[in-house]
This record gives structure tokens, sequence and C-alpha cells, in this order.
């Protein structure tokens, strides 16, 4: 209340309380209680429910009285976590708290070396976000786990993993974090799944470097640095022209014959060798940078993607299409069953992949991870929920809940967080990495109603759907497998696994698995030995 003979403005009297919150900085408590009387003050929220019989507080004052920019100031002193939650009470913060200048000074107080130029259609709340909760890449070594965040920070996170007095290996906290380097846009090693065998990390960075020697300008380019995993010590260093502009690399081939696959912006592929034996020696000499011939012979295609093992590289286009490398006449035999067309003089030859149809029941597939032993797939239901599948050996641990393994995808024993976007395993640990990027858009395309399995397919001249070799043939085959078991135990175990083929929701298949165990545990305690088939 103003002195005198009336009450303020409530236009001064806004002013006042704005200047009040701009020129003190008091405790957060008594600037959060403030706040949440303002905003019950909304026009938007309405009344306070018995706001009239309380006495003693004034006017109220509505909050859109407030300059814009005092509120996104105020808002910006909020963590990320809860600008959500206070844009999701009222259509007025809903719109507040989604402004870029609120993301914008959320984001220069997260990260100050943050640029100005940012991607996407909200670049500074999807930077804000990035930037406060998570990261993009992950690799586990032989001793240590290395993490790149959004922001170019690569992380080296020492003795991660423990071994205990049984044996076993536990998960410790990871106190001990230094930061190996910053401007990294991407890094490798060995492809080989066991970790033993990473000793270099390959990291592609962007470094400033001087135009001319003697002068003080500088631009910057793109290099390859090597790190050792165990110390975190680099070793080797290269360094490109500044035309040349990379965001991904992968590695492939032996220690001495080392390839490294170098994916430009613009999709093009360029490789270069190096002794990897050798790149602790100090010593400097010229490694050459020549295109890959995938781009050579294609130029038309742009590559969105790339992944390897240590003898054959696939490619990704922007289209989806798929193509491979491959350096070996054994995994060629594998993946095409004769090595009629196989070159071993020509191993850089791109081979284009058909992909007629995808495995239905696994739903949309967000990931995936190939081992020696086993797979593993990062699935999302049609509630979206995640789940992870897994088939081949189920021993130490490959597949929880599975140990005897399985010759089919199958549900695993794991609770998948819901932001899951990518995995890996080794032989002690299975990793899941998280995802809160707001202009994520996942891999998995639909293909026609046509080419999925299953599908009911509409009838053109009556217009009613018709299930031709769909449906009703994949549960005769299922039926078929069941009545093949032996033993019911054998007939419990194959009807969990058809479970899981079949496109269910997360919650009906953990039904019917749950129900499942309950008999197949009922039915293992009643009589004197395995039950008859006609049982």
């Amino acid at each position: 209340q103003g002195g005198g003979s009336g009450t303020r403005d409530p236009v001064d009297q806004s002013r006042s309380l704005a200047s009040e919150v701009a020129n003190q900085n008091p405790p957060g408590g008594w600037r959060l209680w403030r706040w949440s009387e303002v905003k019950r003050s909304c026009p938007s929220c309405g009344p306070e429910p018995g706001g009239e019989e309380k006495k003693g507080r004034g006017n109220p004052i509505s909050v859109q009285l407030f300059p814009p920019e005092l509120v996104e100031h105020i808002i910006s002193f909020l963590p990320v976590r809860d600008v959500v939650a206070l844009g999701q009470t009222c259509h007025y913060f809903h719109e507040v708290c989604d402004a870029e200048g609120v993301w914008r000074r959320i984001c220069r107080k997260l990260s100050p070396r943050l640029r100005e130029q940012g991607s996407g259609v909200r670049p500074w709340k999807r930077a804000a976000i990035l930037n406060s909760h998570g990261y993009r890449r992950f690799l586990p070594t032989k001793d240590h786990i290395f993490i790149l965040d959004y922001a170019g920070t690569l992380f080296f996170l020492k003795n991660a993993l423990v071994s205990s007095t049984l044996g076993q290996i536990q998960w410790k906290r990871a106190c001990r974090y230094v930061v190996l380097c910053r401007g990294a846009k991407d890094f490798a090693s060995d492809p080989r799944c066991d970790t033993v065998y990473r000793k270099y990390l390959y990291v592609l960075a962007t470094r400033e470097q001087l135009e001319v020697v003697g002068t003080t300008g500088s631009r910057a380019c793109d290099c390859v640095e090597v790190y050792l995993q165990s110390s975190g010590q680099r070793v080797f260093k290269m360094t490109f022209h500044h035309s040349m502009s990379f965001k991904q690399i992968v590695l492939v081939g032996q220690e001495t014959q080392r390839a490294l696959l170098l994916l430009t912006e613009e999709g093009k592929i360029y490789s270069l060798v190096v002794n990897e034996t050798q790149l602790d020696q100090p010593r400097s000499y010229t490694v050459q940078l020549a295109l890959r011939k995938v781009s050579r012979c294609l130029p038309h295609l742009r590559v969105a993607c790339m992944a390897s093992n240590q003898s054959s590289t696939l490619y990704i286009t922007d289209e989806g299409g798929v193509y491979f490398e491959v350096h070996t006449p054994g995994v060629y035999r594998d993946l095409f069953g004769t090595l009629q067309a196989f070159d071993p003089l020509d191993q850089q030859m791109p081979l284009a992949l058909s992909l007629p149809a995808k495995v239905y029941y696994l739903q949309h597939p967000i990931a995936l991870w190939c081992g020696l032993n086993h797979s593993l797939v990062l699935s999302q239901g049609l509630d979206f929920s995640k789940e992870l599948l897994g088939c081949g050996c189920g021993a130490g641990g490959r597949l929880p809940g599975w140990p005897k393994g399985s010759a089919s995808f199958v549900k695993l024993h794991v609770k998948v967080p819901l932001c899951a976007c990518s995995l890996c395993s080794t032989r002690e640990c299975l990793y899941m990495l998280s995802s809160h990027d707001i202009e994520q858009h996942p891999a998995y395309r639909d293909l026609p109603a046509s080419k999925v399995v299953g599908t009911p397919e509409p009838n053109p001249g009556s217009g009613v759907l018709q299930d031709p070799g769909g449906t009703a043939w994949a549960c005769k085959e299922y039926l078929s497998q069941i009545y093949s078991c032996s033993t019911l135990q054998d007939r419990m175990e194959k009807m969990k696994e058809i479970v899981g083929w079949m496109p269910l929701l997360a919650a009906q298949k953990d039904f019917f698995w749950e129900a499942l165990d309950m008999l197949q545990k009922a039915a293992g305690g009643v009589g004197q030995g395995p039950p008859t088939p006609e049982s």
C-alpha cells in the first residue's frame, strides 16, 4: 500500500517490485517465495482459491506487467528442469519459458565459451538442454571410459571399473576424471569388440593454427590426435588443410596397416593409413589423404554415417541406402554365401545391400550393437516405451535373464531409460546412453505395408483387409514350432520366445512372460519326470 490518501498505481507498484528484485540480491528462498506469490496472480492461472478472505497481503500484482527482459532474467536463474516445469503451469508461462531469450541467457551461464551460432530451429534451447543434460558419445576401453559431450569436451574417467575380492567386476563412481581435450568432434579406437585391443584413442578435433609463421593471424583446422588410453598422454598429431572439414572418424584394418576413414560435412569419405605400432616413436612424417573409392565411383552418394570392424566397413547414405566394403574372403562368404565376385586386389569396392524388409517383431529399432558372440537391439514399442532385445550367447551375463542364450531375439531383463538412444557391451558391462536432444529424429523408417510380413492389405475390389500369408501364416508357424517341442518345459520356453517375436505392447509382453513363468514353475513341481507331449 502507498502512503497518503490512496493506493499506488498498479503499474508503479510493479515497477517498484521489479526494481527491488533487480537491484537487490536476496537469499534464494526469499526470491522463490516472492516469485511464487507473483505467479499466483497470473491472469492465465486464475485467482488463488480463498484469496479474497486473506488479509494483509496488499493488492495482487499481475506478472504480465513486468518488463519481458526482467521476467527472462529472473527465469534464467532457475535450473533447466525447473524452467521446463514452470512452463507447464499455464499458457503464459509456457510462452515465456519457451522463448529463445530465456534459453540464450541460460545457455550463456551454463557454457560461457559457447559460440553464437547454433543449429536447428531452436538453437539456444537445444544447446542449453544438451549442455546441461548429458553426453553425445562414450567408449569403454581396457581400463577407463571416455565420454564426449555436446560442447566438444572429451572426458577421461579413470578406473571406473574395479575387481572385487570374489573376482566379479563392480562399478565404482568415477570420482577421478580428467578433461582429455576440448574442441573434439568425434573419436574412435580399435574396432574389435574386445577392449584389450583398444590401446590408442584417435580424436578428431578442431584447433587454431597460425596462417603464416611469424604472424599473429590464425584459422581453425581439423586434426587427428592420438592418445594412449592407459594414461591419456598424446603421442601423435596430424593436421589437415583448413579447407577440409570432417565430422566422423572410424578405424579399420590391422595395427600395422591401420586405415583411418574420415567423413566430411558434404558426405565424402577420405582415408589415410598409419602404422600404429610406431606411433609412440618421436618422429614426424607426411601421410597421404586420399578419396575413398565409394566416393570416387559413386560421387552422387552422400554418406550420412559409417560403421566398421577390423575387416569390413559399412556406409549409410542420407537416403537410407547401405553399402559394404569387405576386406577378407571369410567375411565376404558369411555375407553373400559365395566367393564368386570377391576380388582380393580391390577390397574398397562398395557393395550395395538390398533391404527388402525388416524384422517385424523388433518394432522400431533405435540402435544396434553387434558383438563376437551376441547382438543387442534397443527398440521402441508402440506405447513409446523402450526395451532391450538380444540374441546369441547368454553366458557371462551377456543376455540378462537368458543365461542359456537364444537363437532369436528375446526381451532382456533390463530396465531401459525412456530417453535411451545408444548402447554398447563389453565383456564386463552393458552401457546405455540417454539423449535429451529436442531435435533428434529416430533413424527407423516404416516400410510400406505391402513389404511388412503380417500386415493386412486391402482388397482392391472390396476394400476389405486381407491377410494373404501374413499374420495367420505366422501363427500357424508358431504353433508348429510349439508342437515340435518334446516336453512341456520346452514348449513353455518356446512360447516365451514367440511372445518376444509378436508385435505386442511392452505391458502385454510383460504380462505373458510373467504368466508363463508362473505356469512353468507350477508345472515343474507336479509329478515325477518330464510330462509327455500328449499332456
